[in-house]
């Protein structure tokens, strides 16, 4: 399909949509060009877009009809439909990515899928019409114990009942599946709702979620079980009725862990849906397909962002820290009210992220000495993180980072911890940290990473700023054996010290291998984690002369450019007080200008002082707020501040909001 002309684009705007509709569209065409090029590669389109649809009404004729959330009027769909048509974009099939990924043909460029969730009649009465009409392919998921409720009875939709007449019939499906236009695939059989999540009574999506009842939760394997059985009686029942198994699913509410993705493939459906709002590379060739959710709300003008990959996107990070510790309260009343009072500080930042400590540090040495969520390792201080994560992503709005420590977890005396070759024992300077070169280690830290995964819900991880090795560690049997045995280096850290070639080459070597252990964290996090909104980010802590000197790798196992290409973000403890800065504007100055050169801007993330810990006195907000216009006027638009003492309400947020609120300021991102 070429792209139309200025001419042709507005007359078929004003055939199918009015005057109106045609006004707010024009401004569109401007870009019309650029679309072209949207997602091509030589010609080839290399990107396809998947939007997600629901119940569709026809008011004209059922004006009585109640709207639901994601349900859409068929004018706007008609006005969708035309769009679509109208800039040039080309409906497909799921064969068609298929095929495509296979090499057996290309898609064609601007591609886009079209999937109807849950099963309305709609999608017979008013849907299949329009498919026809305008020759769309679309995939339709049905919930199975929908379908099973008889004729005259009621659905459970949420916290209501609807007419079973307000869902497809057999007989409408086996219609549906005639088509040529529609292909049939699962919404699951009774996943289409929400379990108790955690002891607080947080409802979360079924398909992604352990149950917790009075007696605790449910265990990973029977979570497996629970997924397994409902995906296989979804798969049997349309087999069953239909004469044919779907392949894929879309998972209700968009919730779902990469547990579920591995069932659903081995009872032959390996194509799920999710809403993860971005769109899909076809090189990336992934069977998981992002979509996006269109509700009556949403815009011509987000529908064509959608359509293009462009949407709109807060401008930069802006993050704030948060010590769990602070909402703990052994009285349940008032961590309530600490929990409240939380969330509406967060809120009146207007950030987009909070890194929420996952581990308890009652006597604040960085050390976890206990978690916030149940494991099999550490003393559980409060089942707290998953419902103040929760809480967080749906009642403030932001992403939540799991603020985690790598190695930096007290298992007691009878393990070993990374060891100073100077002293033969844990160095009192730094954090007490289990050796990493133990492999009994290394499976406990990762099983405390899979609970952490599979018990809470949270967006990305933040790797403490234990994650180091000095110039003098680790000096552990276990460690000099790695050396030797792995490296090729001597057993000896003081042999290492002498030749300043070893030196180099022992840095790197450990710089990588912590690099390797927390891509082996990210996935065992990421095993049972729902993911409901976002793929699973990364950040890091790096010490502030890392970036200042590039030397300082022996000192930290540390590396900027490493971490740049290792991380989503890299998060700079850019900390002039605690660095012991004379000038603490230049030394800020300098921090910010320096990374700036080294390594892509956006993949920084300066972590600002809130407090003075020399003195243990509040740094003053409007001190603050002109440290971040400092570094913002050096290169660094993405920081964030540590400590947020949300009980004092400080630091101010009337007097941040100039450097700090993102409020309006987006911009487009592809």
């Amino acid at each position: 399909m070429s792209m139309p002309s200025a001419v042709q684009t507005v007359a078929a705007l004003v055939r199918g949509l009015g005057l109106v509709g045609s006004l707010v569209l024009a401004s569109l065409l401007a870009s019309a060009a650029a679309l072209a090029e949207t997602a091509e590669e030589g010609g080839v389109a290399t990107q396809y877009t998947v939007l997600s649809y629901h119940d569709v009404i026809d008011l004209t004729r059922t004006p009585d009809l109640k709207v639901y959330p994601q349900t859409i009027t068929r004018n706007r769909l008609v006005q969708q439909f035309n769009l679509i048509e109208t800039l040039g974009y080309n409906p497909i099939s799921l064969q068609d990515i298929l095929d495509a990924r296979a090499g057996r043909q290309p898609l064609p460029p601007r591609a886009v899928l079209l999937t109807f969730d849950d099963g309305y009649r709609s999608v017979y009465d008013i849907v299949l019409p329009l498919l026809e009409l305008y020759d769309y392919p679309a995939v339709v998921a049905p919930v199975g114990s929908w379908l099973e409720v008889p004729e005259g009875g009621e659905v459970p939709y949420g916290q209501v009942m609807l007419p079973r007449e307000r869902f497809l019939s057999w007989d409408q499906l086996r219609e549906l599946q005639a088509s040529p236009l529609v292909e049939l695939a699962t919404h699951t059989h009774d996943l289409h709702k929400g379990v108790i999540g955690n002891p607080q009574g947080n409802e979360q999506p079924a398909a992604g979620t352990p149950r917790w009842s009075e007696s605790g939760y449910e265990s990973i394997e029977a979570y497996r079980q629970r997924i397994r059985a409902d995906l296989k009686r979804a798969r049997d029942q349309l087999k069953e009725k239909l004469g044919e198994a779907p392949r894929s699913v879309i998972w209700p509410y968009g919730g779902y862990s990469k547990a579920a993705i591995e069932i659903a493939t081995e009872l032959g459906m390996p194509h799920t849906f999710s809403l993860l709002a971005e769109p899909n590379q076809l090189a990336e060739g992934s069977d998981d397909i992002n979509r996006y959710l269109i509700d009556q709300e949403t815009s011509l003008e987000t529908v064509e962002e959608y359509l293009s990959g462009t949407i709109w996107n807060p401008a930069d990070e802006r993050v704030i820290h948060v010590d769990l510790d602070y909402v703990y309260d052994p009285d349940p009343a008032q961590q309530v009210e600490n929990l409240g009072k939380l969330l509406d500080k967060v809120k009146e930042q207007e950030i987009s992220t909070v890194y929420l400590q996952a581990f308890a540090d009652a006597d604040g040495d960085g050390v976890a000495e206990g978690l916030y969520f149940p494991n099999d390792h550490l003393p559980v201080r409060a089942d707290l993180f998953n419902r103040v994560a929760w809480q967080l992503k749906k009642r403030a709005g932001v992403s939540v980072y799991a603020w985690m420590p790598v190695m930096a977890f007290d298992l007691g005396d009878d393990v070993t911890y990374v060891s100073d070759a100077r002293l033969g024992k844990p160095s009192p300077e730094r954090y007490r940290r289990l050796s990493p070169f133990v492999e009994r280690n290394r499976e406990v830290i990762a099983d405390i990473y899979k609970d952490l995964g599979y018990y809470a819900k949270f967006d990305g991880l933040l790797f403490h700023d234990d994650g180091l090795l000095s110039d003098f560690e680790d000096a552990t049997p276990a460690a000099l054996d790695w050396y030797q045995e792995k490296w090729g280096l001597p057993r000896s850290v003081d042999a290492i010290r002498q030749d300043e070639a070893l030196m180099d080459r022992w840095a790197r070597y450990k710089t990588d291998f912590l690099i390797d252990f927390t891509d082996r964290l990210v996935e065992e996090a990421s095993r049972y984690r729902m993911y409901d909104t976002t793929t699973l980010y990364t950040a890091r802590n790096v010490y502030a002369p890392v970036v200042l000197n590039p030397q300082s790798e022996q000192w930290f196992a540390q590396d900027l450019e490493a971490f740049s290409r290792a991380y989503d973000f890299t998060a700079v403890m850019a900390m002039p007080y605690m660095e012991g800065a004379e000038d603490p504007e230049a030394w800020l100055k300098n921090i910010a200008e320096v990374a700036a050169r080294r390594v892509e801007p956006a993949s920084l993330i300066f972590e600002l002082q809130a407090q003075d810990w020399r003195d243990q006195t509040p740094i003053d907000s409007d001190k603050l707020a002109h440290w971040m216009r400092i570094i913002r006027e050096a290169g660094i638009n993405q920081y964030g501040y540590y400590p947020f003492d949300f009980h004092n309400d400080h630091p101010d947020a009337d007097v941040l909001r100039r450097e700090f609120s993102l409020g309006t300021n987006l911009r487009k991102t592809p």
